[in-house]
């Protein structure tokens, strides 16, 4: 089934919103209980002495953002090229779900790991869901 491309931009707001708002709520409820949701620092002046940095409020809302209207572009680029784009695009955002985790590996706590995989799993999880139901024709 196709989509309908007019509604993708629309799709795309509701599922950042809704993601980020999700995603800060698990955010808030891992640092309220002792996690500190570090990763390695890119940035060595943003790292602490073990070369780790807390991951920010604004890098959850902007990283779930960013990656939803990616993956609406990504839908779009579908809808021109697949008989089924719908189809198409949940596999691959699966995909992407699942690579995006190797960087959740390197995180050296267990707990920040399970926060910070379950920010990713939550964050596909609605963008798939905002995508495949509001850009339906």
């Amino acid at each position: 089934m196709k989509v309908d491309t007019a509604r993708i931009l629309r799709a795309g707001a509701i599922g950042a919103l809704i993601g980020s708002i999700a995603n800060l709520i698990i955010w808030f409820i891992a640092l309220q209980t002792g996690l500190t949701l570090s990763v390695p620092a890119m940035d060595p002046s943003m790292a602490d002495a073990s070369g780790m940095m807390q991951v920010p409020l604004i890098a959850v809302i902007l990283a779930t953002t960013i990656t939803t209207f990616i993956g609406g572009g990504v839908l779009a680029i579908f809808n021109r090229i697949s008989a089924n784009p719908v189809r198409l695009f949940q596999i691959v955002a699966g995909v992407f779900v699942f690579v995006s985790m190797v960087g959740v590996l390197e995180v050296p706590a267990t707990g920040d790991k399970i926060s910070l995989g379950l920010m990713h799993i939550v964050a596909g999880i609605v963008a798939v869901w905002v995508y495949t139901t509001q850009t339906r024709k």
